[in-house]
């Protein structure tokens, strides 16, 4: 399994059966975001990604048209960081814990790491859990407009 497919799985996984009334609810590890801000957040990066290429998706599945097109865009490798953290982050909102391996551990910490946004320090099978990776950059995002 790609590493584009391994992450659209986790954050399908988060979001099965999501009710309307669960999109306001809050994200704790995304101070000031909802579900629905985590969801559009996603959602509207890998649209820019695929726009960006120059790509029409063949589906209104934005999630399916990116993992259709992956190798064909150059941003892929961080868009897999965003969907495994943001599908954590949301199944965390949502009392639904996504269970992340050992590779998506190392992948995505290795490329945080090398971007200088989070200690290494905090790597491990609780990284995302009590022992939470934290942005070290003190930039805070704004929310984006919602689902």
């Amino acid at each position: 399994m790609s590493d584009v497919a391994r992450a659209a799985r986790l954050l399908r996984e988060a979001t099965r059966d999501l009710g309307a009334a669960e999109l306001s609810r809050p994200v704790p590890s995304c101070p000031g975001w909802t579900v629905s801000d985590a969801l559009t957040h996603v959602a509207e990066n890998l649209a820019g990604d695929l726009a960006e290429a120059g790509l029409r998706p063949e589906t209104a599945d934005v999630l399916t048209a990116y993992e259709l097109h992956a190798a064909e865009l150059p941003r892929a490798e961080f868009q897999v960081l965003d969907m495994t953290l943001h599908a954590w982050d949301i199944g965390r909102a949502l009392g639904r814990p996504v269970e992340l391996g050992d590779a998506d551990l190392d992948l995505r910490m290795t490329e945080r790491a090398r971007r200088g946004r989070v200690s290494v320090a905090t790597r491990g099978a609780d990284a995302f859990g009590a022992g939470e990776a934290r942005e070290q950059s003190g930039t805070r995002r704004p929310a984006p407009s919602r689902f």
